[in-house]
């Protein structure tokens, strides 16, 4: 080695040092910049290569102000990753740079204040969808916090539908061909439909391409196809018409056709609830006897109940319990008694309410509760979480948190899952009339989430709202009763009127009930009208439920309803759009009753309201 090669080795640690200590340690170059989500605009749909804005907000939660221009103190939101996959596929329109989509629109932004940050977009090719995730950085210096903030940006194929009318349902003997009948929905997409062209003809579809009643079909395209269009070109505005017959079965009874355009090999229309009911005349008539039992007692207004796979049976009291028995027996031990939320907010009628077991509970042993708390000050209703561990359920997760108002009255708070996978909640006005018919409030509705509390992309937006969101129908005042149809899965409300018009709905996205402009039947165009209501009086319903199986006899499929005021229980008939109530049952036998619902078993479990002796009670039918 050679001197000069010993002395350049010798300055190495000594510029080693020299360089540590002239240069800024990143940590601290970065002290004091910290950033928190607070919210975003609703996640846009586009057709193929429309643009649109987007905003999305944080606040400045460091001790630094932020400051647009200025180097090392500029702000921007960043891609994650840095990618610029977007950029390279068009997507990215005006971006600051191709990995940064927006600087903030504020000039300077202090500790506190909030930052918008709003850039373009461009819609991706038809039937895709992309995903952003972005996170604010400060550019030479640090990425600040990362709350997996993202915007989920979904094509549009430009077919869109909107049912217009129906022929009469129609009554046949079995083996007798229906005469026509005929369903009109308008085209309210951007695309005309052409028949006899792939990709562009509408068709009549059965829901879930359900081909149980494709044998009884006359001349239908396919088993799940009973019609496609008549006209040869529907453009956007247009309306289209779809006529077909079938033969009437060899068993008596009512059978339902759940129907749906469909452009064929691109996608579905809009699913507004659209049945065709054909009824074969002979239908069973015998009535059943009903026994009843009661399986448990001395409860604390057990508001709700719900069914394990494996025998165990779930229930709420108002006050704040979770109660698990080992069976639906009566007297069956009871495995746990566990508090819902440690700041349950048992006041008036609120507490804990509803109760759901996941689809998948079998495998992963979630369920869910609607409750009244007291969230940061604040009087809330929330759908919570929890996961089994044994037999105690253990509180994992909010799915809805905030934006569902709490009073002593009026919360509403039935979940049950649909037919759809979906979690769908009733939420009532929290005693404020004009919340109802406010669609940028959770109140006074119907919502409908994933059950990770996500918004369905499928979701309507509602007339007057700041864009898509849990909300799927409005102008519901204090609805305590949900259930689906069986055999058609259309989702059926029972709500109170206030001193007139209980009523039953069946929900159609984004439809508007009325309440408080209109109550019952209503000849406003704006308002749909209820399959039923109680007139100038009211009987307060509660829960509600079919019921279903051979065993009910002529009541097979017939809705049933628990009443508070009334203290009895009611069953209603169902065709079409019409609910007929029928027999008044149990007439003061257990007073007021709040919950009806099937089990597993195929019998009804009610649960009674009354505040002390509490009881849940099984009906067998024979």
């Amino acid at each position: 080695m050679t001197v000069q090669m010993k002395a350049a080795r010798a300055l190495i640690p000594l510029l080693a040092l020299v360089l540590t200590l002239a240069t800024p340690a990143p940590a601290e170059a970065a002290h004091g910049w910290h950033s928190a989500f607070l919210s975003q605009d609703p996640w846009p749909t586009l057709a193929t290569g429309a643009v649109a804005s987007y905003t999305i907000r944080f606040r400045n939660a460091g001790t630094q102000t932020w400051q647009r221009g200025v180097a090392g103190r500029q702000v921007n939101l960043a891609v994650s990753g840095d990618s610029e996959f977007f950029a390279q596929q068009g997507y990215a329109v005006g971006w600051y740079a191709p990995t940064r989509p927006a600087t903030t629109t504020e000039a300077t932004v202090a500790p506190g204040a909030t930052a918008t940050f709003t850039f373009s977009i461009r819609g991706p090719a038809h039937g895709t969808s992309y995903r952003i995730y972005v996170h604010p950085v400060l550019e030479g210096v640090e990425h600040l916090e990362d709350p997996g903030a993202f915007l989920t940006v979904a094509g549009d194929f430009g077919f869109h539908s909107r049912w217009v009318s129906e022929s009469a349902f129609p009554t046949v003997d079995p083996g007798q061909v229906t005469p026509p009948m005929t369903i009109t929905f308008r085209n309210t997409g951007t695309r005309s439909w052409r028949r006899g062209v792939f990709g562009e003809q509408a068709n009549l579809g059965i829901n879930g391409d359900d081909r149980t009643l494709g044998a009884y079909g006359v001349s239908w395209p396919t088993p799940d196809r009973p019609a496609i269009q008549n006209e040869a070109v529907v453009a956007p505005g247009q309306n289209a018409t779809f006529t077909f017959s079938m033969r009437g079965p060899p068993t008596p009874g009512t059978y339902q056709l759940h129907l749906r355009p469909v452009i064929d090999g691109v996608t579905w229309m809009e699913d507004e609830g659209v049945f065709m009911y054909i009824t074969v005349r002979g239908a069973v008539t015998r009535v059943p006897t009903l026994t009843a039992t009661v399986i448990q007692g001395g409860l604390r207004i057990p508001w709700d109940v719900a069914f394990a796979p494996d025998g165990r049976m779930f229930v709420t009291e108002r006050v704040g319990n979770l109660l698990v028995y080992a069976s639906t027996a009566p007297n069956a031990a009871q495995l746990s008694n566990t508090a819902v939320a440690p700041n349950i907010r048992a006041i008036g009628e609120g507490g804990a309410m509803s109760i759901e077991l996941d689809p998948g509970f079998a495998s992963n042993g979630l369920l869910y509760v609607c409750a009244t708390v007291t969230d940061g000050g604040q009087a809330l209703n929330q759908v919570l979480r929890y996961r089994m561990s044994g037999n105690t359920p253990v509180l994992e997760s909010h799915v809805i948190r905030f934006g569902m108002r709490a009073a002593s009255n009026h919360n509403g708070c039935r979940i049950r899952f649909g037919p759809d996978g979906k979690l769908w909640v009733t939420m009532g006005d929290a005693g404020n009339t004009a919340l109802a018919q406010d669609p940028n409030s959770l109140n006074g509705k119907v919502l409908r989430v994933n059950s990770d509390g996500s918004i369905p992309a499928d979701n309507p937006v509602m007339t007057g709202a700041s864009g898509r969101s849990a909300v799927y129908t409005m102008g519901n005042r204090n609805p305590q009763g949900l259930t689906f149809e069986p055999g058609t899965g259309r989702p059926f409300e029972v709500e109170h009127g206030d001193s007139t018009h209980d009523e039953i709905n069946i929900l159609v996205a984004g439809a508007n009930y009325g309440y408080a402009i209109c109550r019952g039947p209503c000849s406003d165009p704006r308002f749909t009208s209820p399959a039923w209501s109680s007139g100038n009086g009211v009987i307060a319903p509660s829960g509600g439920d079919f019921a279903r199986g051979s065993q009910w006899g002529a009541w097979d499929g017939s809705l049933f309803t628990g009443q508070l005021a009334q203290t009895d229980l009611r069953r209603f008939s169902i065709a079409g759009n019409v609910a007929t109530q029928r027999e008044i049952l149990y007439d003061g036998t257990y007073g007021r009753i709040r919950t009806v619902r099937q089990g597993l078993d195929g019998s009804l479990y009610l649960t009674t309201s009354n505040g002390t002796g509490d009881r849940v009670i099984r009906l067998t039918p024979n």
